[in-house]
């Protein structure tokens, strides 16, 4: 299944005198970033919680917020952070001393600023209950996030086999104006010696070979081989990725794919060949610009 990586994910759990809630955003990135917002309790066991992130996300830049709730008030007490209540009084007093700004500061003014009351939690951490429901939480945001990623990486997967198909297509119309080439070129090379000598006889062998040697400059099989390779080759990735991240091989197909498209171009003597790797090249950009949102 392929995977997008922009989602969004959230899940939480109950347990006794406690509330757990995770939430998880994920978007582009080229390579595996987490950060992780955690409360106290958990900071001991960020390395685990990043592994089982990890687990689900391979690529993106992902940011976790997991907040515990104590639904069980006994047993915590509320206190008075002096060091907040007195740097909120000194930043008080300086906007009043030395900007001259007036006005009252009370009780309500206090209580306003973060961290004036705090709640002491009891002593010893997260039991293993209360661990466990941390697990499951994080496990449903998971599980919430990746359904979302495959949602949105099916729709892309769809709308690049579709660009895809339509490339083979335009490449087994270039094969075909390819053959005609050479008779092509041979041709223009007997007119236009001819409006030049007009009292000369051609050496038809001559001519031949000058056509050949034309035809040969204008050959296109080998840069057709290789597409033909690269399409099928991305095809098959989108189609059985088995689950594996397929952005970066995906990104590199579409590089060489460029290549190719770029010395058609280059060597086409043909209108509509010209015409043809031009679309080519647009339907490449168009991958490329969709894979970069693919993990």
């Amino acid at each position: 299944m392929i995977r997008s990586m922009t989602g969004y994910g959230q899940g939480s759990f109950e347990a006794p005198g406690l509330k757990v809630t995770v939430e998880i955003r994920s978007v582009n990135n080229r390579f595996a970033d987490l950060k992780l917002r955690l409360p106290d309790d958990l900071v001991p066991f960020e390395p685990e919680l990043r592994r089982t992130v990890l687990g689900t996300v391979k690529r993106g830049r992902v940011e976790l917020d997991l907040r515990i709730e104590r639904l069980d008030r006994r047993g915590l007490t509320l206190s008075l952070n002096r060091e907040v209540v007195e740097s909120a009084l000194a930043a008080w007093k300086i906007l009043r001393d030395e900007y001259g700004l007036h006005g009252e500061w009370d009780i309500h003014s206090m209580m306003r600023v973060p961290g004036v009351l705090e709640t002491a939690r009891p002593e010893g951490g997260l039991d293993d209950v209360e661990r466990d429901a941390v697990d499951r939480a994080l496990a449903s945001a998971l599980s919430s996030l990746d359904a979302e990623r495959r949602r949105e990486g099916g729709v892309l997967r769809d709308d690049l086999l579709a660009r895809i198909e339509r490339m083979r297509t335009t490449t087994a119309s270039i094969r075909t104006l390819a053959s005609s080439v050479p008779a092509t070129l041979h041709k223009r090379l007997v007119d236009r010696v001819g409006q030049l000598v007009t009292q000369v006889s051609l050496d038809p062998v001559r001519v031949a070979q000058e056509a050949a040697f034309l035809a040969d400059r204008a050959d296109i099989t080998e840069e057709m081989v290789r597409l033909d390779g690269h399409l099928a080759q991305a095809r098959t990735l989108l189609e059985d990725a088995g689950g594996d991240p397929v952005g970066k091989r995906l990104d590199f197909l579409v590089q060489e794919i460029h290549r190719e498209t770029n010395t058609i171009t280059s060597k086409s003597v043909d209108l509509e060949i010209s015409r043809h790797a031009l679309d080519l090249k647009a339907d490449a950009e168009k991958i490329r610009e969709q894979i970069q949102n693919l993990e």
